[in-house]
């Protein structure tokens, strides 16, 4: 896919850059990672602009210095990337690493910056052995924790950050930036819908001319795929949230969802179809709050609610 501009991140961009030029940017800072909504491509840019020599008064980096050189190369001394192996979690040994790259002296006698992603998956010794360094951190170093559930990190890391607000695009901006990517008008209210909770999947599903893939007619033909990643049921439910809200809507207003009866051979009647989205949004609600509790198996709790939801779509249920 070809690089693309995520215009509803413009205003945090601003404020950031206005911070580092006014030198009130915090050594810790703390951002929500929705990689769907241009979060990898933001911290990208924020680090290659704390570490750029020739900055002045410019809102980017210039890409042309000795720092913005080593940058473009992936091979800066002064820049620490941090995240977990799929399916594991961030370590002691990977925040030592972090002491140590902060503790050391800037090796092109500018900034130092460290990016911890996934930071919602440090474990507990983990997350206290960060601490140290967060309540005491050197002159010129930035050390930035993005996290998929923000909410999850301990307070007392969250309480030695400055949390960053991801702004949300509106439906006329993402159907906009829809049409400005993949030349294609979008009236499909659920693809708009779908499109909000996950942009960048949605733009590259158009682009490559696939059909937009919709989870709940995935669930209604039982082809729904669940993992063991906790982060990945938490995304797929929160689609599959905004999907049956989309289809609720749909048959309040006396339609019949194609998403539904593309996927189920004989759907339910519409008041049934009504009663039953309406109890499985609400289960679905309770579900995404027990999914918050150590300990438990996401991947069952979600088969049996997905399972549930199906069989009260058909209209076998009710006979």
């Amino acid at each position: 896919m070809a690089r693309v501009a995520f215009p509803w991140l413009r205003p945090l961009w601003q404020q950031l850059a206005t911070a580092a030029h006014s030198g009130r940017l915090p050594h810790g800072m703390g951002f929500t990672y929705a990689t769907d909504f241009g979060m990898d491509e933001l911290l990208q840019q924020l680090a290659a602009f704390l570490l750029c020599q020739q900055l002045g008064q410019k809102q980017k980096a210039c890409g042309q210095c000795k720092s913005c050189q080593l940058w473009h190369a992936g091979t800066h001394p002064d820049y620490l990337r941090i995240e977990p192996e799929t399916g594991k979690q961030i370590g002691v040994d990977a925040v030592r690493k972090v002491a140590l790259q902060v503790q050391q002296t800037a090796s092109q006698g500018g900034n130092k910056v460290v990016q911890i992603l996934h930071a919602d998956r440090m474990t507990v010794q983990a997350a206290n052995a960060l601490l140290k360094t967060l309540e005491e951190p050197p002159e010129n170093t930035f050390i930035q924790l993005a996290a998929v559930r923000y909410s999850q990190l301990l307070p007392t890391i969250r309480s030695r950050l400055l949390a960053y607000t991801l702004p949300q695009p509106s439906k006329a901006e993402i159907k906009s930036w829809l049409y400005e990517h993949s030349k294609q008008a979008i009236s499909d209210n659920l693809i708009l819908e779908l499109a909000l909770q996950k942009p960048l999947t949605v733009l590259q599903q158009l682009q490559d001319d696939e059909p937009v893939r919709s989870y709940l007619g995935l669930l209604c033909r039982g082809e729904l795929e669940l993992s063991k990643d906790l982060e990945q049921v938490h995304a797929l439910l929160a689609l599959l949230l905004t999907e049956i809200q989309v289809a609720h809507r749909q048959v309040l207003l006396g339609e019949l969802p194609a998403v539904i009866t593309n996927s189920i051979s004989q759907p339910a009647a519409p008041k049934h179809l009504a009663s039953a989205l309406e109890e499985g949004y609400r289960r679905g609600v309770s579900l995404r709050k027990a999914l918050q509790s150590a300990g438990i198996n996401a991947q069952i709790l979600m088969a049996s609610w997905s399972g549930e939801l199906t069989r009260s779509l058909r209209a076998s249920a009710y006979n």
